[in-house]
């Protein structure tokens, strides 16, 4: 037990009492080195390190989705630029293809003789041009077309 001119401290193992007009400074208890946890206490303890486990499992399973993410976003934007340079060259190619094309085409329509075909057409395969009468002319309504089949056969 303890006095002083303005109050009276008493302290029991369980209860704290005060006397007297002024509360002493508040002084907050340390534990002792000797003091032993609660059963409960360890328990959230253990709670809470499990959660902070869990939730550095989960920011580093987050960090290793992001990652993979990252790695197939640059993978496809490499696939992206080489199919766009092979698109390319495909067309160079295709541009230099059909100039090719058109000027053997012109070539070959420049090198043909109308009248060499006409005349080993009449010579050698006994063409002749056609009879008055063998020719009919008429006039079409619509995109429609007509074969005349000779019956004569």
């Amino acid at each position: 037990m303890r006095e002083n001119n303005s109050f009276r401290y008493v302290r029991n193992a369980e209860e704290e009492y005060q006397y007297g007009s002024a509360a002493p400074a508040y002084a907050p208890r340390r534990s002792n080195p000797g003091h032993q946890e609660r059963p409960g206490q360890r328990k959230a303890t253990r709670r809470n390190t499990k959660f902070s486990f869990t939730g550095m499992l989960m920011v580093v399973g987050a960090f290793a989705f992001l990652a993979w993410m990252m790695v197939n976003y640059v993978r496809v934007q490499s696939e992206l630029t080489s199919t766009v340079k092979s698109v390319a060259s495909k067309q160079v190619q295709l541009t230099n293809l059909t100039s090719d094309n058109d000027e053997l085409y012109s070539r070959i329509i420049s090198s043909v003789d109308l009248e060499q075909i006409e005349f080993i057409a009449r010579s050698e395969l006994g063409m002749k041009y056609a009879q008055e009468g063998q020719v009919i002319t008429y006039t079409s309504v619509g995109n429609d077309y007509m074969r005349k089949v000779d019956s004569s056969n």
